[in-house]
């Protein structure tokens, strides 16, 4: 734990320096405790990571299709023996915030302690320190010849939209507010050095840089629109593909490269006792590799929307989803939609969206392999009394496209759940699912895939 103690004891001499600086300390956490048991814990696996560029990860009439540069994992949706599976989780976040009176300027540093499995790394017997993550360590300070103006520069959460890019990223972000309208420029960078740049070191070529822009507008009542346009150069990446019949990765190329410009429109308002959210996203880029002699147009988007009716101390939702999947991953071009790095805990979903892990991603829960999504749900929420909530949701499930398992329907969902304030910042929430199987998901089954039960409980104490 030697760079924990190094970090907690800077973090104590900069508290204990505060009556002489002059400066406002803040310190939060989110301390959240997780436990899960499911019956059919090898089918949850997920399809891909979210840390990896997403192209395709099928196989079409037995053909490879060129994937991304890791091994995919296949889920098996039928119930072996041993499927059923019981885990506890600790994910615990912490961040200090330092700025002047006149909050000119702030520094930020975050850390992560987890996520730690019992009994697996940083979760054994003794401990271990394998475990910590630096999620953020930026400045931000206000322009000084334009106090509208602030620059943030440093490891920050990217704050772009909710189905595109909400993580984090170390680069340098420029916003403005200027009565209604605030908008903003970023650069970003990734692989400078990482297991992607095959070249190794600082070369251009080799690594990916992402430029962003958003602007919003506020209107009176509160609502707001916001419009961005994201560019991504990934870079030469080695690719390959796994083959599905024994899960071997086999690599194709060491200079495949990407680039992705997402632009969208998304907007939120309230009216009464309705409210409503809308996200729709263009997807157009390029990918290219001279070793395979491919070129691929980018061509997908993605429509998310819900509304919601308050009605006394009940809450009804009605939502939808849909992103491109690509249905002839040999025609030269690549349909499927693509994500930088997001949560999907907004939906709720507790089998296929992992309702209660806060950094699941679009591109790694939904996705089979690359067929796209399409989804419909419904719920209900009621609120007890000041301190507890019951809700409830039903999720239909579809992939876009039904090309590799020859049908669309992953299987319908049915979700409860209930959510308890102990005392303030301290909560106990639990929720469980059942998803009745589809065509679809029995078809990863080999045409025998079973239901899928699992329940998630949590305590988690936020500061």
């Amino acid at each position: 734990m030697k760079q924990m103690r190094i970090v907690l004891a800077t973090l104590l001499a900069l508290a204990m320096a505060v009556p002489a600086m002059a400066i406002n300390v803040e310190w939060h956490g989110d301390l959240n405790n997780r436990f899960s048991f499911s019956t059919q814990s090898n089918a949850l696996v997920r399809t891909s990571k979210d840390s990896e560029k997403y192209l395709g990860s099928g196989s079409v009439a037995g053909i490879p299709v060129v994937a991304s540069q890791k091994k995919v994992s296949v889920p098996n949706t039928k119930k072996s023996k041993n499927d059923s599976d019981f885990f506890g989780e600790i994910k615990y976040r912490f961040h200090m915030v330092v700025s002047d009176d006149e909050k000119k300027v702030k520094g930020v540093v975050g850390f992560e302690v987890g996520s730690c499995k019992f009994g697996g790394d940083g979760a054994d017997f003794g401990g271990d320190d394998k475990v910590f993550e630096l999620r953020w360590a930026y400045t931000d300070i206000e322009v000084p010849f334009d106090p509208a103006s602030r620059l943030t520069v440093g490891l920050q959460p990217v704050g772009y939209n909710y189905l595109l890019w909400t993580d984090n990223a170390g680069g340098v972000k420029w916003k403005r507010k200027d009565g209604q309208w605030a908008y903003s420029l970023g650069w970003f960078r990734n692989d400078w050095n990482g297991a992607n740049n095959t070249a190794g070191g600082d070369r251009k070529s080799a690594y990916d840089d992402a430029y962003a822009a958003d602007l919003t507008y506020t209107f009176d009542n509160g609502n707001s629109l916001n419009a961005f346009v994201v560019y991504m150069d990934q870079g030469e990446e080695a690719v390959g593909y796994t083959d599905l019949t024994d899960g071997t990765f086999y690599s194709l190329a060491s200079d495949v490269q990407d680039e992705e410009i997402w632009i969208g429109l998304s907007g939120k308002g309230k009216w009464n006792n309705l409210s409503a959210l809308f996200t729709g996203i263009y997807l157009t880029g390029e990918v290219n590799s001279s070793d395979l002699g491919m070129s691929r147009d980018r061509n997908a988007y993605l429509f998310h929307g819900q509304l919601d009716y308050a009605m006394g101390k009940n809450t009804f939702t009605l939502g939808g989803l849909y992103a491109s999947g690509d249905d002839d991953p040999l025609d030269g071009d690549a349909e499927n939609f693509d994500v930088i790095d997001i949560s999907t805990s907004i939906l709720g979903s507790v089998i296929i969206f992992d309702n209660y892990c806060d950094d699941n991603s679009f591109s790694q829960a939904p996705y089979v392999f690359d067929q796209g999504y399409a989804l419909l749900y419904v719920g209900a929420a009621r609120k007890l009394n000041a301190k507890t909530k019951v809700w409830a949701k039903y999720f239909y499930h579809n992939t876009a496209e039904a090309t590799l398992l020859g049908d669309r329907e992953i299987g319908h969902e049915f979700v409860v759940g209930t959510s308890y304030t102990i005392m303030k910042g301290l909560t106990a929430d639990i929720n469980a699912g059942y998803l009745v199987a589809g065509d679809a998901w029995e078809a990863m089954g080999g045409g025998d895939g079973d239901d899928v039960f699992r329940t998630d409980a949590r305590l988690r104490f936020k500061f």
